[in-house]
Formats: C-alpha cells, structure tokens, sequence
C-alpha cells in the first residue's frame, strides 16, 4: 500500500502567519496551482488515482504547519531529536515539480545521447550540474524558479541520470565523458559562452570542464563542490555528528542487504526498487541529517527516492572511482576566470576547514559561506544566495570578450590527470592499517 502526499506551498517558510495572509492575493495563482486535486498521477501504476487528502483546505493545512509564534516548525539537526520506524515504510506516490509548476522540457541529441533539458527565464545563460553522483535535475526544483527572473536557467540531466539516456563508454561513464556532453550541449543550444554551476559533485566537473574549455565560460560557480585535489577535505569526517546511536543503527540495517553493507545506489546488488526504498526508509530514520540543516518533509524524501537520485547501474561507483584518478591541485592559482565559491557553514560532507582550503585553492575567486545553511545553501537561505547569484552574473556577463588563451596554456589538464591519494579512501585505510 502506498500513500499519497500532496505538496505543500514552496514558499514562505519562516515567516509569520501574519506575512503569509497579507501576500495570499499576490500568492493565489500559485495556491490555486497547488490546489488539492481530487486525483493524483500514481507512477507505479501509470494512471489516475483518487487523492483521498481532499478533505481539509489548502490554506488550513499550511496554518496547521505554524507553531503559536507564527514561526514555521522546521526540525533542525540541533534538535537532536530521533524517530525510528522498525517497519519498512512505503514510498509516498507524488508529482514530479515540472508537473505541479508547469514546466516543460525536452529530449536534445548531443553527440550520440539524447539528454533531458529544461529551461526557464531570460538573461545570462546559467547552466546546473547536479551532484551525487547520480543525482537528477530535479533536485534544483522548485528553488531555481527565482533564478529564473535574472537568466537563462538550463536545467538538464548527465548522460546515464535522470530522464536522460543510459549510454556509457565502453570503459564506463567518466567525468570526461561529462565535460564534453556539457560543451557540446552548449553547441547544440547555440550559446557562445555561459556560466557553469555545479553543485557538490557537480562542482567536480564544473572544475575539469572550465580547464578543457576556458573559452567557452562566463564564469563558474562552485556550491557545496567537492575539490579533486590531493587536500584533506574531510569527507564525511562530519556525517554522523548529529545522528543518535539509534538511527545509526536502524539505517546500517536498512542499508544491508544479504547481511552485508550495501550503498543505496543502483548497481549489480540493489535495483531501483530497491534502491527507492532503502532511501526513503533511510531519510525517515534521520539519514538527512548527514548533509542538511533542516529535516525534509515526508514529500521531499519521496521526491529525492523517485526522481533525484535515479541513474543508471554502477553509474555512482564508476564516477566516484574516477574521482579519485583527479589531481587538481595548484590547477587555479592564477585562474582568472570569474569564479564564486558557495558553502554552507553547516555542510556535514566536509570538514568545517574546506572552506577555507577552497579560499586557498581559487585565491581569486569570490567566496561566501552562508550562515546557518547546509550542504544545499540556496534551500536554507535563498534570498543571500540568489541576491549573491545575480550580481556574480552581472560581474560574469562583462566577460563576454575576455580569453584565456595564456592561462590555457599554461595549465594542461593531463598534467593532472593523476591518482588523488589523500582522499582515496583504499590508500588511507591502507595507511591507517600501517
């Protein structure tokens, strides 16, 4: 049995009850697209299915959300409160955003594989690169919609994630691989130079492509990315800071599998079924809060089990183990593309110095560390984020006839193109065992 959520409204958290009734007339076209409908799109079964959450009115449900302070309930990870389900829970049936927000894409053949592309807005051309590796686009809904009022969002899926197509090298997907789908998608777009923002690893490849292809940027932007360099980052040294012992547990049981520890990503053991579930039983057990500040709702856990963290088999093991062949360390001492690095004073993937050592590594770049946000900033402080975004892509969009033909030059990306031993994970248990 599977039950069926309904999206709550996008906006307005943290916020008093009183602001959200003076801006309900400004907000009615986007209630009324939230609206209860009396049926639901069920993706298990392909079909309409009665949404038996009709009963209690849209604007009830929200105040219901608030405490007596007018301020929104939100958990946080220093709460330290902890819930175990004992049962295995069933994943909640819900709507893709590009259904709830009207959105459209389309299927773009680039090179030999059709990609999944989105876009929305006008302006500065502003690609995503999602992380994981192995997460979708959707993971930038519905947040980039106020991106979309300053530039040209272009939201799309990597070859073997998402909606896109499952076609790897004959050696397996590569971040390489990546990079030029990337710039051949910009070709194919008929955009001349654009700006590139990765997020976590998604970062990675921003990094490898702006050292293929300088020419073709505006500008970069790092969020929460991960660094390919031979520099403890502290990965996941942070993790589990905030999970009782009890969730720990109940996740380790949740994530085995045959008796043995399983990672919840597609490949030869777990199958997407499996893998949607092990997620969303995960996150339900406190599993969010190895990366997020805020507890998701039961409705953003579904999304990210569904439709976020969807790839293609062995597609995250291959890319990570790719990860590690990058050395790029000194790469962007003198790298005078327009570069803004964004992190989270919270983000528990890394160790509270990464920032710092991204500082050290992009000494020209523009650099913000967003109080209070975790490893995704632009959902716990959208309005620095977006306010930071767009006056970097009114810095960027005067670049349009700059070169970096000597800098180019002077950086060739085979030169590092080498093992990254201070964050493989085999060299330093190996290390520790000696």
């Amino acid at each position: 049995m599977e039950y069926i959520l309904e999206l709550k409204p996008l906006y307005m958290k943290n916020t008093g009850i009183l602001l959200f009734l003076t801006g309900l007339i400004a907000f009615a076209p986007r209630l009324d697209r939230l609206h209860a409908q009396e049926t639901v799109f069920d993706f298990d079964t392909n079909s309409m299915v009665p949404n038996k959450n009709v009963n209690i009115p849209l604007l009830e449900r929200y105040l219901q959300s608030f405490d007596k302070t007018g301020l929104s309930k939100e958990e946080t990870i220093f709460d330290r409160k902890s819930v175990i389900y004992k049962d295995d829970l069933p994943v909640p049936v819900v709507k893709r955003y590009e259904e709830i927000l009207g959105i459209t894409g389309r299927f773009e053949l680039v090179g030999n594989v059709n990609l999944w592309v989105e876009e929305m807005g006008e302006g500065v051309p502003l690609v995503l690169v999602s992380g994981g590796p192995g997460t979708s686009l959707h993971y930038f809904h519905p947040h980039f919609l106020e991106a979309s009022k300053f530039s040209r969002v272009i939201y799309y899926d990597l070859r073997g994630v998402g909606l896109s197509e499952r076609i790897p090298e004959e050696e397996g997907y590569s971040i390489m691989q990546a990079v030029d789908d990337l710039d051949r998608l910009r070709e194919k777009l008929g955009i001349q130079k654009w700006v590139v923002l990765g997020l976590s690893f998604g970062g990675v490849i921003t990094q490898v492509y702006s050292l293929k292809y300088p020419e073709n940027l505006l500008g970069m932007v790092l969020v929460s990315s991960a660094l390919p360099m031979s520099i403890d980052i502290g990965l996941g040294s942070r993790q589990y800071d905030f999970q009782s012992k009890e969730e720990r547990n109940r996740i380790e049981q949740i994530y085995s599998f045959n008796g043995k520890r399983a990672f919840p990503v597609h490949s030869e053991t777990i199958n997407p079924d499996m893998q949607r579930k092990m997620l969303f039983h995960a996150f339900m057990n406190g599993d969010w809060k190895r990366r997020h500040l805020k507890k998701w709702t039961v409705t953003d856990m579904a999304m990210y089990a569904r439709y976020e963290f969807v790839h293609d088999k062995n597609y995250y093991g291959t890319m990570i183990e790719d990860y590690f062949n990058y050395d790029l360390k000194g790469a962007f001492t003198d790298c005078p593309i327009p570069t803004l690095i964004i992190d989270g004073e919270w983000d528990l993937a890394y160790s509270s110095e990464k920032h710092e050592l991204m500082k050290d590594q992009f000494p020209n770049a523009r650099c913000l560390l967003v109080k209070g946000a975790g490893h995704i900033p632009y959902e716990d402080d959208p309005s620095v984020f977006f306010e930071t975004l767009e006056g970097f892509l009114k810095f960027s969009d005067s670049y349009q006839n700059a070169t970096y033909t000597k800098w180019s030059k002077k950086v060739n990306l085979d030169e590092y193109r080498k093992r990254n031993l201070a964050q493989d994970p085999n060299f330093q248990n190996a290390k520790r065992a000696n």
